[in-house]
């Protein structure tokens, strides 16, 4: 009898879970048809140029170790854990190109920011953004007629797509992992065999991430930014302080986020060298170890 009883309940269960994933999938069928028209839209503005009111990146590009932080080409893969144990990721890279570089990441902050601009005129983020590779050297502040720029993109293309990710970074539920890449990438090349019209790909995190909580405002001298490590401090003290007046972390945690591979003496030495929009003080943190503090220069409104 009781295996009876135990048999009827699982086929309830079972009912119940095709029931809710019934009604999930009509509510999703529901809201696309919705947001079609302006899904449609927001495409075509997204296959135009674009005036940019201002830069952008996602949440959790700026907040985690996502990539190289060296000029030189790294093959050791990054694994980080977050300090409540929480949160991991691991970032592998490809034998052939390497990891993508912190650089690299312009191209994905240009073409973030132009979806940004396409959602904020429309409402909708687009799944993919078109522009040519004179737009993303122009906009990232680089030299427009080096053809050695152009060759960077290539390579930089490589590195993106081929760099692939491991955790729960993009997921609400910590007890589910993934593997993935950030972007995929389609292009056009001219008579001259240079790169010309390029289509980027967001993948569903990054767009689900952008739909749910929009994407951060950044300074746009990060772009200019030659050191790899300032640039990465650049965005990682803005998103970690917020509203904040300061934010304080541990200096060894600070030296994983910035997926930095030499001594932490030199890690430190290297903070100390850099002119950075915040007041920057070391500290003894109580259970051994350093503390760096990152404190606004003005009071935050």
């Amino acid at each position: 009898m009781n295996t009876a009883w135990e048999k009827h309940q699982e086929l309830l269960e079972e009912l119940d879970r095709q029931k809710k994933e019934r009604e999930a999938r009509e509510a999703r069928k529901r809201q696309e048809a919705e947001e079609a028209p302006l899904r449609e839209q927001a495409i075509e503005l997204a296959k135009a140029p674009v005036d940019l009111t201002r830069y952008r990146n996602e949440r959790n590009l700026m907040l985690f170790p996502f990539c190289s932080t060296a000029k030189t080409k790294r093959i050791k893969g990054i694994r980080y854990v977050s300090a409540d144990g929480k949160r991991w990721l691991e970032v592998t890279a490809n034998y052939d190109y390497g990891m993508a570089k912190i650089w690299d990441f312009d191209i994905l902050r240009f073409a973030l920011s132009k979806a940004g601009e396409v959602a904020i005129q429309v409402g909708y983020f687009p799944p993919y953004v078109d522009f040519t590779a004179y737009e993303c050297l122009k906009a990232t502040g680089r030299d427009t007629k080096a053809g050695k720029n152009y060759v960077w993109i290539e390579e930089a293309f490589n590195r993106l797509v081929s760099t692939t990710y491991k955790g729960n970074i993009f997921k609400e539920d910590e007890s589910k992992s993934e593997i993935f890449t950030l972007i995929n990438i389609e292009y056009i090349r001219n008579p001259q065999v240079k790169i010309e019209r390029i289509r980027m790909h967001f993948n569903q995190r990054i767009q689900e991430s952008a739909k749910l909580r929009g994407l951060l405002t950044i300074d746009k001298t990060i772009f200019q930014e030659e050191s790899g490590i300032k640039k990465r401090i650049l965005e990682l003290v803005t998103v970690s302080m917020g509203r904040e007046s300061n934010w304080t972390v541990g200096i060894e945690r600070l030296q994983a986020l910035c997926a930095h591979e030499g001594e932490l003496k030199a890690f430190k030495r290297q903070l100390k060298e850099y002119k950075l929009p915040w007041l920057m003080n070391f500290s003894r943190a109580l259970g051994g170890g350093e503390n760096v503090t990152f404190a606004a220069t003005e009071p935050s409104s």
